[in-house]
């Protein structure tokens, strides 16, 4: 039973367990996403707005890229290798700086055109002079869009970068192995913990009670079983008090079959007083052939019930045949002779109809007139 229970457990455990982890590793590696790639986009534009003074006074007082930004921009690259490529917008969408010295001066419409902008960042940075991130190649990259502003609110220029989110992913990995192992561990002590209370004090308490429920004597309904305080210990009071009532009521039943039977036996006696002649012997026997009366004493004596054949044996086999006859034809009375102590007798035998499962068979022996 125990093993039986504990595959149980260890099969619902492990489905509960399993859903739950899977639920939390969906929810924990959306968070995950979205704290890792938040901080990454908050450290490049850090990054960007650490140099704008430099980037804006360039932008107010050259029309050309200074020293000092492609000092600033080149050393992005240099110092943070997650940063793949930059580009350097002026105020009016022309490409202030590029690596490649060709572009710079080209408008940003002939730029896109070109296919160097992937996405629309660069175009709602201008349009809501706001930082703009979003997602390329497959979700292995951001281009992100940080708008410069100048006096009035006005975009003096926008700076794009291309930054690689392979860090990013491989944190939120990292991170995911971290809380998939630390699920596993917990739910597994967990489980055992819980494993070992269900044991102790819900399996091997029932295994005690149901060994208990099979060793109950029908004698003394009995339950042999220690008192116990908890849900078991209700259950085995209840089936101790089912067993007190069961045992009350056996008792009153064989006390109410005792006097039945007696008053049953004085019915006989008076019956067979009247109905039947003197000098005649009458037998009650019932549904086991067991006597129930006889209005001669029976000379038998044992332990529990005289049966039928300890009367006649197996000399009377006229007796035997005819009570059988009876018992197979219910209300037909049968009638045969026999001779039994050099004697003859005359056998009437009638199997009464059951009232309520009630059999009697009432077998008359009458002592016939010697031939002449």
């Amino acid at each position: 039973m125990i093993k039986k229970i504990s595959i149980r457990w260890f099969l619902w455990f492990s489905l509960v367990a399993g859903y739950a982890i899977i639920l939390g590793a969906l929810l924990y590696f959306n968070m995950f996403k979205l704290v890792f790639d938040t901080n990454l986009q908050n450290q490049i534009i850090s990054t960007v707005r650490h140099n704008a003074g430099v980037l804006l006074e360039g932008l107010l007082t050259k029309s050309y890229p200074t020293i000092l930004e492609n000092d600033a921009i080149t050393g992005w690259m240099r110092q943070d290798s997650r940063i793949l490529g930059v580009v350097f917008f002026n105020g009016n969408g022309s490409v202030r700086w590029h690596k490649d010295m060709s572009m710079i001066g080209r408008g940003i419409e002939s730029y896109d055109k070109s296919g160097y902008l992937d996405t629309d960042a660069v175009f709602e940075a201008f349009e809501q002079r706001r930082p703009r991130v979003i997602m390329k190649d497959g979700g292995n990259v951001y281009e992100i869009a940080i708008p410069l502003m100048g006096k009035g609110e006005r975009v003096a220029g926008v700076v794009d970068l291309d930054v690689s989110r392979e860090q990013v992913k491989k944190e939120i990995n990292g991170a995911l192995l971290s809380y998939l192992a630390g699920a596993l561990a917990i739910f597994a002590l967990m489980g055992f913990v819980l494993y070992l209370f269900v044991i102790r004090n819900v399996v091997n308490p029932i295994v005690y009670l149901t060994e208990s429920i099979e060793n109950i004597s029908t004698k003394s309904f009995q339950l042999d079983f220690i008192e116990r305080s908890d849900e078991v210990g209700a259950l085995a009071k209840a089936v101790e008090q089912f067993l007190s009532k069961v045992k009350r009521e056996l008792e009153e039943r064989e006390t109410i079959d005792k006097s039945r039977q007696h008053y049953e036996q004085e019915w006989w006696s008076e019956v067979l007083a009247i109905t039947i002649p003197k000098g005649s012997r009458a037998i009650v026997v019932d549904e086991n052939n067991n006597i129930m009366h006889a209005n001669f004493e029976v000379a038998v004596k044992k332990d529990g019930p005289v049966h039928l054949l300890d009367i006649f044996g197996g000399t009377q086999q006229e007796i035997v045949h005819i009570v059988g006859q009876a018992m197979d034809n219910p209300g037909k009375i049968f009638r045969a002779n026999t001779e039994s102590g050099g004697r003859a007798f005359g056998i009437k035998t009638l199997q009464l109809n059951s009232k309520g499962g009630v059999v009697r068979t009432v077998i008359v022996l009458e002592p016939l007139a010697a031939k002449k």
